[in-house]
């Protein structure tokens, strides 16, 4: 009994090593019946691109492998890459991503990609849509998050300024979103850099005249959802919340936000760094406006540009005539006011669907309510046109970083004294039409794209350089030369109160 049940072992053990056998040609038949990725990842050399890597085999000679990508922010578009490989069954390529120059990407972008393989036989697999943060490769990173907000820090040792630039945030956050009419419920991302020469290096190209007499204390990128901000600089708190509403008004409008002129954007941003509360309308540079008869209409005001000191006093009176707004006819009217915008993408038509006014309206009511005499209706006031009909790739947010005049460098162990920021109006990638994805969001720059010439790279500040003060957020038309240049930076990205010593105190080149 003992040898037959022996046999009997023997033969089961080899029926099984059959069956397993025949089991696994017929898997090995089935996989080869079909396309299959072997491998793939993406790989960040940051700043200047990212490469998508693929293997793949199927059946029958690859024919065309793509990379589709995209990023997740405000819109939802998406652009595609060929992946470049020699045919065979067996294949294996990559697809370049620029993200340095005209076609650059802030670190903290959140960015998703598939593959698309076609074989001769007409067959197509697709893969799973992979979602991964674009981070500047040069450190690691580390989070603090809380709801929808993750902050991002490089060191260790400077959690506790990650946490409060979270808290300021969530606090502007808090206090605006209502005024907006919005409860955000997309990821937003903030990169802080405790030190501003490692910072310098993930910021947009900037001229050299420029980088070398101003440095920016935080840009925000309203399409990415992302704010690059300065920890280490004394002027934090109010960078975080001025740059923080902007990304919120981005929010609240979508592809309506280059419609907002330059006085409500500027002034919501004013207005939600004190975080609300009760607050005189009036400030000193619009007093002193009126008592130099410089006042001007509010229309002029669409975008800023002049003198520095023009400047100033533009983003004074937006906050004063955001203020009024909202202390004379509530909150709800501003989030009103913000939907109407969204959608018809004509600032005055809103004005007059919300408030029964146009800008020369609301103009001629501040005015009063300050103790000026309303301004003589215009013969032909001046309107934004309708833009309801336009698609939505050819409506571009315009955005601009906040600046900061230098001081001389101290010790290499502390950081200037920057400011906060809106990113340059064609920082992010356009989209590419492409036969089987529809045009790609910010993110993603068109194949053709790759033919433009790149932008030299930034040089850090040396050790000469001066070092920060404080500047704006703003479209403005600069001034023609260097001196132009550097005073109208000087305020470009830096809220009214900056420069005016409200927080920081004045500082000069």
């Amino acid at each position: 009994m003992r040898r037959v049940s022996v046999l009997l072992g023997i033969a089961a053990i080899s029926i099984a090593a059959m069956v397993a056998a025949i089991s696994g040609l017929g898997t090995a038949e089935a996989q080869q019946s079909e396309i299959q990725i072997l491998n793939h990842r993406v790989d960040t050399n940051f700043p200047t691109d990212v490469k998508f890597f693929i293997e793949v085999a199927g059946p029958d000679e690859i024919e065309e492998v793509r990379v589709i990508m995209k990023t997740i922010g405000q819109t939802t578009r998406s652009a595609y890459r060929q992946v470049e490989f020699e045919p065979g069954i067996t294949v294996s390529g990559e697809a370049e991503l620029l993200t340095s120059g005209n076609n650059y990407v802030p670190p903290g972008t959140r960015m998703a990609y598939s593959f698309e393989v076609r074989d001769t036989a007409g067959r197509v697999l697709q893969t799973e849509e992979q979602v991964f943060v674009y981070l500047d490769t040069r450190f690691e990173w580390f989070t603090v998050s809380e709801g929808i907000v993750t902050v991002y820090y490089n060191d260790p040792l400077v959690k506790s300024r990650a946490e409060h630039v979270l808290e300021t945030a969530l606090e502007s956050m808090r206090i605006t979103g209502p005024l907006l009419g919005i409860n955000p419920e997309l990821p937003l991302h903030i990169v802080t850099y405790h030190n501003y020469r490692e910072m310098f290096g993930a910021l947009p190209f900037r001229s050299q005249a420029t980088s070398s007499q101003l440095i920016t204390a935080g840009m925000a990128f309203d399409e990415e959802r992302v704010l690059m901000v300065h920890s280490g600089s004394g002027s934090v708190t109010s960078t975080t919340a001025h740059e923080f509403v902007h990304l919120l008004v981005g929010d609240a409008l979508g592809r309506a936000y280059p419609q907002a002129p330059a006085w409500l954007n500027e002034g919501l941003a004013e207005y939600g760094s004190y975080h609300g509360g009760n607050r005189e309308i009036l400030n000193g540079t619009v007093k002193e406006a009126i008592d130099k008869d410089r006042l001007r209409p509010l229309w002029h005001l669409g975008s800023y540009s002049g003198t520095p000191e023009e400047i100033l006093y533009a983003y004074g009176h937006g906050d004063s005539v955001v203020t009024f707004m909202v202390q004379k006819y509530g909150e709800e009217k501003m989030s009103e006011l913000m939907k109407a915008l969204k959608r018809t993408l004509d600032i005055d038509s809103s004005l007059m669907a919300v408030y029964g006014l146009d800008q020369h309206g609301i103009d001629s009511a501040w005015r009063q309510e300050i103790g000026l005499d309303p301004l003589p209706k215009p013969e032909a006031p001046s309107r934004r046109p309708l833009l309801e009909n336009i698609p939505d790739s050819t409506v571009a947010p315009i955005l601009m970083p906040t600046f900061a005049p230098k001081q001389i460098e101290p010790a290499a162990s502390s950081d200037p004294e920057p400011v906060p920021t809106h990113a340059p109006a064609d920082s992010t990638m356009r989209p590419t039409p492409e036969p089987t994805a529809a045009p790609e969001a910010s993110v993603v720059e068109p194949a053709a794209s790759e033919t433009r010439s790149e932008a030299p790279e930034p040089q850090a500040p040396s050790e000469s350089t001066p070092e920060a003060a404080n500047g704006g957020c703003g479209p403005p038309s600069v001034q023609g030369g260097f001196v132009g240049e550097i005073a109208l930076l000087l305020v470009l990205g830096t809220p009214f109160g900056l420069v005016l010593g409200r927080r920081w105190g004045i500082w000069k080149l």
